[in-house]
């Protein structure tokens, strides 16, 4: 059986065993086939196709038995409650006699649960029977009617959990989830992010810490609460940061979450926010860890270490650019061919995908890069200036050139507080040692002077000015 193959009758037949959590899905225990040979041999290479078929099956209903699962609950908790509620009503109506609206209040109910296709037709008869009957019969007439529709919700629903799902629709309280940060949520809430526009890769960073969250609600037992989360971070060994870094996907997800599902609203609308009034000890003496500036010498050195190596003249292109523009590292990456433009008369980069608002600018090219952009746009065929192998899953131009130039920092003996950023902070620094004013700093690497009268009424700096104060840099 090590095989998954078996003699009967003189034929081989293929075999897989349904791991048992997926056995309710898939509604087997295993798959068997015919492979309709006498010859082992043969056998071997006829059953390849039929393992491969079963095993993503069993992966798909794998992935989706979690998912379908919750879901399942969740939609029978809201039939329940809208049962619930039309007894409540019908009840009432009843009482004073008025059976119209209750007989009105019934239709009501069908339309309300048409998400989960009711047959209208089998719900007609019991309303006929009943019609204009008392109390007690509008007592018979609920009892059969509730009956029907949570008959017809569990074929709809086809659950996986028969028994839970039969005790939610017959009691709401039985509904618990295992953590409401579910699956079903996460998927919408991930939906509701990008419509929003927010960057992919924050998503995807929010949903892998709201994901690790939930596993361990789940695992410890524990609910969404202040105290839960309070707990959850002192499990993490990570920096203070990281932490706040959770506590935001977390209030992001929370503040969604009440404002768009209906059942999460119901359960914890009357509950604080769990995310929020956290404190943190601050240790007092230690200074946060800061990126160090290259020297001149530094970045000579790491230029002519790129120049030097096989296949890195596009990393040594890259190192002379942020020396002399300031600019980060994604930015030049994003340059075109038609981003080098001339204005008042100055050769100039238009800087337009950057971090912010803040970050679109004209950046005089210094006399020492024209040769090299010069030759970059001959190269560069109408498009980027920078090649660069691949993009990232986010778009990104300057992975691969980031990690190369990680690689070589490395190599020439720089630790993790110096990174390609440097070069930016060394062109603020050099500048400033140059006495340029910093209102002509900030404007030329695209950062807010924090004062009304530049930011909101000033212009800033011309390029002239601006190709004065980059020419006194003598780098490379």
């Amino acid at each position: 059986m090590a095989s998954n193959l078996i003699l009967r009758g003189g034929n081989w037949y293929v075999r897989l065993s349904v791991p048992a959590d997926v056995r309710p899905v898939l509604n087997r225990r295993e798959y068997t086939a015919s492979l309709k040979t006498g010859s082992k041999q043969e056998a071997q290479r006829l059953k390849l196709p039929f393992l491969q078929a079963w095993r993503n099956e069993i992966a798909e209903a794998r992935g989706l038995t979690p998912e379908r699962e919750e879901k399942q609950r969740e939609r029978a908790y809201l039939a329940s409650q809208a049962i619930q509620a039309y007894l409540n009503d019908s009840v009432r109506l009843s009482a004073l006699g008025k059976t119209k609206e209750a007989n009105e209040a019934s239709f009501e109910l069908v339309k309300e649960l048409d998400a989960f296709d009711l047959d209208y037709e089998a719900v007609l008869p019991l309303v006929q029977k009943y019609q204009g009957g008392d109390i007690a019969d509008w007592v018979g007439f609920q009892k059969e009617l509730t009956e029907l529709l949570q008959g017809q919700v569990v074929t709809a629903i086809n659950p996986v959990n028969q028994q839970e799902v039969g005790q939610i629709l017959k009691d709401p309280s039985h509904y618990r989830s295992k953590s409401p940060i579910t699956i079903t949520r996460l998927n919408d809430f991930e939906d509701y992010q990008r419509r929003r526009g927010v960057v992919a890769k924050t998503i995807d960073t929010q949903l892998s810490r709201l994901k690790k969250l939930k596993a361990w609600l789940e695992e410890n037992q524990r609910e969404l609460n202040h105290e839960s989360i309070e707990a959850y971070l002192d499990t993490l060994d990570c920096a203070t940061k990281t932490k706040k870094n959770q506590l935001f996907a977390g209030n992001s997800f929370w503040k969604w979450a009440i404002k768009k599902d209906k059942t999460f609203k119901q359960q914890y609308q009357n509950q604080a926010n769990p995310f929020e009034k956290h404190d943190f000890e601050e240790i007092r003496g230690v200074r946060k860890k800061e990126r160090k500036a290259f020297t001149v010498a530094d970045i000579q050195k790491l230029y002519e270490s790129a120049k030097g190596r096989n296949k890195r003249q596009n990393l040594a292109d890259l190192i002379m650019l942020g020396a002399y523009t300031g600019a980060r590292i994604e930015e030049l990456c994003q340059l075109k061919v038609t981003d080098v433009v001339s204005e008042d008369g100055v050769d100039c980069f238009y800087i337009s995908n950057g971090k912010n608002e803040n970050a679109e600018r004209i950046v005089p090219v210094h006399k020492e890069l024209k040769p090299l952009v010069k030759r970059l746009a001959k190269d560069a065929n109408g498009e980027f200036l920078i090649s660069a192998s691949c993009r990232n899953k986010y778009g990104k131009r300057s992975d691969s050139l980031s990690k190369q130039f990680g690689r070589l920092k490395r190599d020439l003996g720089y630790g993790p507080d110096h990174v390609f950023h440097s070069l930016r902070k060394s062109f603020i620094t050099f500048l400033q040692n140059n006495d340029i004013p910093g209102l002509t700093i900030a404007s030329i690497v695209g950062h807010e002077t924090g004062t009304i009268t530049f930011d909101v009424y000033s212009a800033g700096p011309n390029a002239k000015q601006k190709l004065k104060a980059i020419s006194t840099l003598k780098i490379l």
